[in-house]
């Protein structure tokens, strides 16, 4: 063999595994087991040739081509190549959506409901994706305007409260000064108290114990009351104290009664007045008694010691003048004993 005809035969071999390399990278099948269709978008984001073609998740075949249409109102004409074993109803749509974190695209065929299967070489409806970057760009644009406007108030505060602060400064180093003050005076208070609260704390631990110590003492005394006041209340002394205040109540009814005697004499001011009037003409009586005794007794001055006999008549006279108040006296002690013991 000539070494032209090896040579020519080299160059067509590679020609067809370059051929097919190219194939393969743009995810074209070499053996023709591929039905091709095309979808048409205003605009693919970014899809690349050899881009997956999924079908519930599943590769099914690959984008083999990707160009602007020859009609402008078209846009943009993707050919996708999938597996003969998978027939798309013919109101299957395609679908550009992102394939994985990383911003790679894919196309994603949502399966129809038709009994009518779409043909080789025929054109998939299309459906507008929801780009998950652009909505999350999206929140993110409107979480960014409301974060901005939530920093630009808290600015504002800030501002207000250095402000504020600013103008305060004296007060409030004033007030804390103050409080340094007053914390001062109280431990120094507290210091100066401290023997006074231990020796308070002494005494009431030893008076606790003090009480532990004499519980049974405490518990007697206890007892005792207890048993004096179940006796006190099973005895007769408040059925006796009780008919008293009753006896009592009678005696001060009666006195405040003006039937009773009592009552009478208490209220009656024309006895009052006379027994005053009665009592001062004793007054006057015994007065004028010492005064001038010859006037209420007879003296007799023969046979006999004048000034003996004036003495004697006086003497005498001053005894019958005290016998007679004495029974005047003992005279209303008694009839006022009497009207009490009427009045109960």
């Amino acid at each position: 063999m000539k070494k032209e005809v090896k040579v020519g035969l080299f160059a067509v071999l590679m020609l067809l595994i370059g051929w097919g390399v190219i194939r393969v990278l743009k995810g074209a099948d070499l053996f023709g087991n591929s039905n091709t269709y095309y979808a048409y978008y205003e605009q693919v984001g970014g899809l690349q040739e050899a881009s997956q073609v999924m079908l519930y998740g599943v590769k099914v075949g690959s984008v083999t081509k990707i160009a602007l249409n020859e009609d402008p109102t078209r846009g943009v004409e993707l050919t996708l190549e999938v597996d003969k074993r998978y027939k798309l109803p013919v109101d299957s749509k395609a679908k550009i959506f992102n394939n994985g974190l990383m911003g790679g695209k894919a196309v994603e065929i949502i399966y129809g409901s038709s009994s009518e299967i779409l043909p080789d070489d025929g054109t998939l409806q299309t459906e507008l994706s929801v780009d998950l970057m652009e909505m999350a760009s999206s929140e993110m644009g409107g979480l960014l305007e409301k974060v901005t406007t939530i920093m630009d108030n808290l600015t504002q505060t800030l501002e207000g409260i250095n402000s504020l602060m600013a103008k305060n400064t004296e007060s409030i180093t004033s007030i804390v000064s103050n409080v340094d003050g007053v914390t001062g005076n109280v431990n120094a208070m507290l210091a100066k108290e401290r023997e006074h609260l231990e020796e308070a704390l002494a005494s009431l631990s030893k008076f606790s114990k003090s009480l532990g110590d004499n519980t049974e003492e405490i518990d007697a005394i206890v007892g005792n009351m207890n048993t004096f006041s179940t006796k006190l209340a099973a005895s007769d002394l408040i059925a006796e104290v009780e008919g008293a205040v009753a006896q009592l109540n009678t005696v001060l009814e009666s006195v405040n009664s003006e039937d009773g005697s009592v009552g009478k004499l208490l209220r009656d001011d024309e006895l009052y007045d006379n027994l005053t009037q009665a009592s001062d003409n004793l007054s006057v009586l015994l007065a004028d008694l010492k005064e001038n005794p010859h006037r209420y007794i007879n003296v007799s001055v023969f046979g006999s010691d004048p000034y003996k006999k004036v003495e004697k008549a006086k003497a005498k006279a001053e005894k019958k003048a005290i016998k007679r108040a004495t029974e005047a006296a003992e005279k209303a002690a008694e009839e006022a004993e009497k009207a009490a013991k009427k009045a109960q």
